[in-house]
């Protein structure tokens, strides 16, 4: 029974986002929004009988997860999930076909943010049901790195492990539950301060909720096509900033922030902040001084934060420095998409020590990070996600070129496909947008989503430990 031991967690996680639909669907049932209220429910339904039934039939047997187990949970949520998501988007969306449905799905859920139609031609529910579901994912992303994947940190530098949990690698699961409660704590206090800070802005509580949901999760959904300036005022667009720079940043960070008033900068954030200011230089240089400063800022941290959201389009200006900072991505431990930011901190100490190594042959030099010294297996691993994730992205290339995209739509999106940063594919490649790809191409694009939110080395390391199990 072990090796089936990621049941009784999945039938959980399944059960308890059932509630949660099931919520929803009682609001809308009360604004009398029957069609709405009515695919809720049966999303409810569906998902809330197969995570019951998964749930009581592992009742009573004794789990011992391990890496395996861990790895198949983490598959099965992101693998799995999204397919019982897609009933509100062919209910409510006239005419959406399955294949959009699922893309649709797996976008939000990943927090991509990659849309196949256009605000203006979906109804609110649609708007409303993609950024809950970029919410729901953002909270998944937090729990699986702080609650499971913080065991496979194994190597030394442990850069998901936070004071939040203490994953044991003996049974993975047994804390998961604290994890969840916590992680939910400061995940839903966050989005409540900043749906909060926008209605004071003056925008309108509908766009407000799902603003505040988009930005927190990093998904980069708005209500309304184009630029956000178009949308909201300058004081609104400086909220989103910083609610997304905060839900792109380590959560652990954050709880210390607040709980225990540590306000200094540790590496993650002052990393963030050189990024996005190295950004927004490029991004002044880029557009001739065409937009202004503060928007050149917020879309440099809209970019870094791997959001998507834009106000001027400075993205478009300097596209190849735009997709290379959303690959990078922001902290471990967040809602960001990408490599996080840390692993390139510590792949440039790697490179600075090597250097200072072949000035002085005879001297001791050590990267450490955290306090830790970094030992031989670490540094691997992070040579093998960083190769890992850009071979990935060649690989996505050639494919989604064999399926017919031109050449500047195919790296656009599978590098913001990996990078969980959909919006910006439509700000880069106009001509290519996600509506115009063929369906086989918007499927090679959702595995890369999936892979990029497994951040890539876990993802391959789960499907290589299932298929040494199984």
């Amino acid at each position: 029974m072990n090796a089936l031991g990621f049941l009784r967690p999945l039938g959980q996680t399944w059960t308890a986002l059932a509630v949660v639909i099931l919520a929803i669907a009682l609001v809308t049932l009360m604004a009398q929004s029957w069609l709405a209220a009515q695919a809720f429910l049966i999303t409810a339904g569906t998902m809330g009988f197969a995570g019951g039934l998964i749930w009581s039939a592992t009742t009573g047997t004794t789990v011992i997860a391990r890496a395996t187990e861990a790895s198949a949970y983490v598959m099965a949520l992101w693998v799995l999930t999204p397919l019982f998501l897609i009933i509100p988007f062919i209910m409510l969306a006239h005419g959406m076909s399955y294949p959009e449905a699922l893309f649709e799905s797996y976008s939000a859920f990943t927090t991509t943010g990659a849309i196949l139609r256009a605000p203006e031609n979906v109804p609110d529910t649609v708007i409303f049901w993609r950024c809950m579901l970029s919410f729901l994912g953002g909270y998944l992303t937090l729990l699986t790195a702080a609650g499971v994947l913080a065991a496979f940190d194994n190597t030394g530098l442990e850069l998901r492990k936070s004071i939040l949990l203490t994953v044991s690698k003996e049974n993975i699961f047994s804390n998961l539950h604290i994890a969840a409660r916590r992680i939910a704590f400061i995940y839903c206090g966050l989005t409540a301060v900043g749906f909060l800070l926008l209605l004071a802005s003056s925008v309108p509580a509908f766009e407000a909720l799902c603003l505040a949901f988009s930005a927190i999760s990093t998904g980069g959904y708005t209500v309304s096509s184009g630029a956000l300036d178009g949308q909201v005022n300058g004081l609104a667009i400086a909220i989103l900033a910083v609610i997304t720079f905060i839900g792109a940043s380590n959560i652990a960070y954050l709880r210390n922030l607040v709980s225990r008033h540590e306000t200094g900068l540790n590496m993650e954030p002052l990393a963030m902040i050189v990024a996005v200011a190295a950004l927004a230089f490029l991004f002044f240089l880029g557009t001739i001084h065409v937009a202004g400063p503060h928007h050149i800022i917020a879309d440099a941290i809209f970019v870094v934060t791997t959001t998507g959201f834009t106000v001027s389009n400075s993205a478009g200006h300097v596209p190849l420095a735009a997709v290379l900072a959303a690959m990078i991505g922001g902290a471990v431990a967040s809602t960001a998409g990408g490599l996080k930011i840390s692993r390139l901190v510590i792949l440039s100490r790697a490179a600075l020590a090597e250097l200072a190594r072949m000035a002085h042959p005879s001297g001791i030099v050590s990267v450490k990070f955290r306090g830790r010294t970094t030992a031989s297996p670490a540094m691997l691993a992070l040579w093998a996600t960083v190769l890992g994730y850009i071979g990935l992205v060649a690989i996505g290339v050639v494919l989604l070129a064999l399926s017919g995209e031109p050449f500047e739509g195919a790296w656009s999106s599978a590098a913001t496909a990996i990078a969980n940063a959909g919006p910006l594919h439509d700000q880069l490649s106009p001509d290519h947008a996600w509506a115009d790809m063929a369906p086989v191409s918007l499927g090679i694009t959702v595995l890369l989503m999936v892979l990029g939110r497994l951040e890539v080395l876990a993802g391959l390391a789960a499907i290589a430990a299932l298929f040494r199990r199984f």
